[in-house]
């Protein structure tokens, strides 16, 4: 509404001035072009000015209404996710092999009893060196494509570990928190590692218009207890270093930063003054906050 405002300004100027410019007025409102309001604003006679900023108020009024909306819905979402939690402790459960689903679960609505029946035959005769379904998160990494553009083969026999990804709604706040449930492996000390995700939902008084929701306004990780030797966030890199006065070399070690899933436990940091986002910093933050919202909705 911002650029609505700017050209019925520009347009109301034009037309006190001159009755012809109103074609290109409609041309204006109709392509609704996205700026910032210049000055023509200034210029409209104090009672129009007056309902304008009358105007602004009233979409300021609703914003806030649509702001309230989503902090509704935001409590929507606690209350479903205790709904939700049972069914995906059973999932977890079946994933790690504690337990067998029941016969009835194992029958999906529509499929053939006959090969149902078969199929049941088939596991009777099976050995039961088999739990659980091996790699199911592993797989899910790798057959999707915002999470396999992350995975790295080094990253693959930790998420063979991995047990469960659960999603909780904090209750003082429009954020969320991302939980990845691990079996103990070789790789950390860690049972559960965590990301979680700061949101607003409210709209500035000084532009409401810009308003489109909730937003993601950063990020907080957790420190990995990696057992020695065993981080896949870092490598070491051997270089050759000439002596000063000796003539001689010899070789020294560095730790550099390795590409790895695990990274997205250790986000970039949202600077107070978002002036000074550079383009890297915005896309790297920009990854991030889609890769959580992604697998929120999930």
């Amino acid at each position: 509404l911002a650029p609505f405002f700017s050209t019925i300004s520009s347009g109301i100027n034009a037309e006190y001035g001159d009755p012809n410019t109103l074609a290109a007025l409609q041309e204006k409102l109709g392509q609704m072009t996205i700026k910032k309001p210049d000055s023509d604003e200034l210029d409209l006679p104090p009672a129009v000015r007056k309902r304008v900023n009358a105007i602004k108020n009233i979409q300021l009024q609703t914003t806030k209404i649509e702001a309230d909306f989503f902090k509704q819905v935001h409590k929507l979402e606690i209350e479903y996710a205790q709904r939700y939690a049972p069914l995906y402790q059973r999932r977890a459960a079946i994933v790690s092999g504690e337990v067998e689903p029941s016969a009835t679960e194992c029958i999906m609505p529509g499929e053939d009893q006959d090969n149902e029946k078969s199929d049941s035959e088939k596991q009777e005769n099976d050995n039961d060196s088999i739990t659980g379904i091996p790699g199911f998160w592993l797989t899910i990494f790798k057959n999707t494509e915002i999470l396999a553009e992350m995975t790295q083969p080094h990253d693959e026999p930790i998420l063979e570990a991995l047990r469960d990804i659960n999603v909780s709604f904090p209750e003082n706040s429009m954020g969320f928190v991302l939980e990845f449930h691990f079996a103990a492996n070789d790789f950390f000390e860690d049972n559960v590692l965590t990301k979680t995700y700061h949101m607003k939902s409210e709209p500035d008084d000084f532009d409401p218009v810009a308003f489109d929701g909730p937003e993601i306004i950063g990020s907080t990780g957790c420190s990995i207890n990696w057992k020695k030797g065993k981080n896949v966030t870092q490598k070491i890199v051997k270089k050759k270093q000439r002596m000063k006065g000796k003539g001689q070399t010899r070789i020294i070690q560095k730790t550099i930063k390795e590409d790895s899933f695990f990274n997205f436990f250790s986000p970039p940091s949202m600077p107070e003054d978002e002036e000074s986002v550079d383009e890297e910093l915005e896309a790297l933050l920009t990854t991030d906050f889609e890769i959580g919202q992604y697998i929120r909705e999930r």
